[in-house]
């Protein structure tokens, strides 16, 4: 069980005594301060906020910048002063600025926020914003501010609001999930008691956006909370303009944590196979999570890594969501562990059943990650989505979640309060409240030997001639074949014959420059066809910068069914 544990503000009065550090990385530049110090000029600006806005418990702040000393600095002054705050997510790759702009306003007026502190690169939005009624501060100048009173601990209770989180909308569209402050403290205690936070207290480096749980949370909040430790902020527009500085950063401040999504852990792999010499002999835990792990794309990674000092031991997967605050389960020691299943059995009857270790290159193998057992303080179920019975060990049910961070339920639009999950809701969006506390996600998965294994997303599943056929098995598959941009492969259902049921499966990839198309296409064919038995009724070669994602970076198969279709 989850102990009573220190609400957020408690935690920071303890930290902000510490000798730890806070770095924010610049271009060819640092700016380093002591926590007492950042904790300082938040408590000012909090101060600023109480007096000149009324910032304060049950009030809603959105900040959009990118992480910067300011940024930062107002996230946790609206926290200090009491309010709730939404970092609103940054443009995905596919969107126009207008469009962008208008989903901004639409999600500030759905919000129905008190303030909107606006920073770089966004000052152009101003005027959208404030167009739809929103109060918008520039972010320089609340920082800069001077109060004309003093900071005032706020009251508040374990009840209180503390984020509004967006979710990412990769299968419907972005809601507001309530993140209390006991779910808050429960989900940093757990993640510090799991991580083993009080063995690796060193400097942990991110660059992950804010809008991000696993930024916002994962990173910031449960190091503000410590003190002891260094935080070590850089941006994603720097990360997105040079992928080789997230390892060449780590190497350079000796960074003891590295936490990133699995495409990222992906990407560094392919750098860090040709790249020059780094030391990365200092990580001690390299945290991975906010999408699919694909145990083949890790492996890669720590081969690369370990050329380079890395210890393949220091990777941690995780499996998490924002409705429960961030993290869900996590395995108790650090390592990738593999569970290698028979394919046939899975997609024809929902049953994990391992593969002998004599059979090591069976053709039919399927290989997921292995991620851990509950956080301390959660629980969690897989069941049959017809029946409502839990299912047993190794067979595949939908995935339900429980516990001190799991959120009580959405943000109405326009301050209507928060609305508790039913079935019905959970018809609707994925996720939905079943009784007893129990939270349904969405995901698809097993549990073996008390650890969970993720298979995929229920509303992604493609069933073909009986088959249960994970678009993850597919994207896999075609990732393999030269000139595909590996992380940039979607797979999505299509009716072959209308006014049937019968699905077929159309993928789309994106092409490196200076590969053939005709080739890359039946490439791709070839591979779906050998590794899942499926051959695609379409494949589409794209340029780079096609294949749509949520900011975050999560593919979004339905939008892309949307964007090509299936011819």
């Amino acid at each position: 069980m989850c102990p009573v544990v220190e609400l957020l503000l408690e935690g920071i009065e303890r930290a902000r005594s510490q000798n730890g550090r806070i770095v924010f990385l610049g271009a060819g530049a640092e700016d380093v301060l002591g926590w007492s110090t950042f904790f300082a000029e938040a408590e000012r600006v909090a101060a600023w906020l109480q007096g000149a806005r009324g910032i304060g418990p049950q009030r809603r702040v959105v900040v959009l910048a990118l992480p910067s000393r300011a940024m930062v600095t107002a996230v946790v002054a609206v926290w200090m002063a009491g309010g709730s705050v939404t970092c609103a997510p940054t443009p995905a790759r596919t969107i126009d600025l207008p469009t962008y702009a208008e989903q901004t306003r639409e999600r500030v007026a759905a919000l129905d926020a008190d303030l909107v502190l606006l920073g770089t690169p966004y000052e152009t939005l101003r005027d959208a914003l404030a167009g739809g009624g929103a109060k918008v501060e520039d972010l320089a100048d609340v920082v800069a501010a001077r109060p004309s009173g003093v900071w005032e601990r706020p009251a508040l209770t374990a009840a209180s609001l503390a984020v509004a989180q967006f979710t990412s909308g990769t299968t419907a569209d972005p809601k507001i999930v309530q993140v209390s402050h006991g779910n808050l403290a429960a989900n940093i205690w757990g993640i510090r008691e799991r991580a083993r936070h009080e063995e690796v207290h060193g400097r942990l480096l991110t660059w992950l956006p804010l809008s991000h749980d696993m930024g916002l949370i994962g990173a910031l909040a449960v190091h503000l909370t410590c003190g002891r430790c260094d935080l070590i902020v850089g941006s994603p527009a720097d990360y997105l303009a040079s992928p080789s500085s997230w390892m060449a950063n780590a190497a350079t401040y000796r960074a003891t944590v590295l936490v990133g999504p699995a495409s990222a852990y992906a990407m560094a792999g392919r750098l860090l196979a040709v790249g020059p010499r780094l030391d990365l002999s200092s990580v001690r835990v390299a945290l991975c999570g906010g999408e699919r792990i694909e145990p083949e794309a890790i492996e890669r990674f720590l081969d690369a890594a370990a050329r380079h000092g890395f210890d393949r031991e220091a990777f941690l997967p995780a499996y998490g969501l924002a409705e429960a605050t961030l993290a869900v389960t996590m395995p108790s020691a650090p390592g990738l562990r593999v569970d290698e299943i028979d394919a046939d059995p899975l997609t024809r009857r929902q049953v994990a059943v391992p593969v002998p270790v004599a059979e090591p290159g069976r053709a039919s193998v399927r290989r997921l990650a292995r991620l851990g057992p509950p956080m301390p303080g959660m629980q969690v179920r897989v069941v049959d989505p017809k029946t409502r019975l839990s299912c047993p060990d190794r067979t595949v049910g939908e995935v339900h979640v429980s516990g001190t961070s799991v959120t009580a339920g959405y943000l109405e639009p326009n301050r209507a309060g928060p609305r508790q999950r039913d079935h019905d809701a959970h018809e609707a969006s994925g996720f939905g409240q079943l009784g007893a506390g129990w939270l349904a996600t969405g995901d698809l998965g097993y549990l073996a030997d008390g650890e969970l294994v993720v298979c995929g997303r229920a509303k992604d599943l493609i069933i073909i001639g009986g088959r249960n056929v994970h678009p993850e098995e597919i994207e896999q598959a075609a990732t393999r074949v030269p000139g595909v941009r590996p992380g940039n492969v979607v797979a999505y259902a299509t009716i072959r014959t209308p006014g049937t049921s019968t699905e077929a499966v159309v993928v789309a990839v994106e092409a490196r420059p200076g590969h053939d198309e005709d080739t890359i296409r039946g490439g791709v064919a070839e591979a779906v066809l050998a590794s899942v038995g499926v051959r695609p009724v379409q494949v589409h070669v794209l340029p780079p910068g096609s294949i749509p994602k949520t900011p975050s970076g999560k593919l979004q198969r339905a939008q892309a069914a949307t964007m090509f279709g299936s011819v």
